[in-house]
């Protein structure tokens, strides 16, 4: 089973060479700034909802803020 995972530094290249402040973009996102911070850092991994809507913010795909991790699932 595969999941994404954001990359949060990935975020923040993007925003500031679009000329976005953080704190319009976490209002953009309808996130707090705080937790902005810690996302664009990579020591919080947003909601897939909310990876949805700084992809859509950013203008790109979900491919191009996050990558791919395997969940291996075990037979109990």
């Amino acid at each position: 089973m595969e999941q994404r995972r954001t990359n949060g530094p990935a975020v923040r290249v993007i925003r500031e060479l679009m000329g976005i402040r953080h704190g319009q973009f976490a209002r953009r996102v309808e996130i707090d700034p705080g937790y902005l911070t810690k996302i664009e850092a990579g020591n919080r991994q947003p909601s897939p909802e909310v990876t949805v809507r700084i992809a859509n913010a950013l203008g790109v795909s979900l491919e191009v803020i996050s990558y791919p991790v395997t969940v291996l699932e075990y037979a109990a």
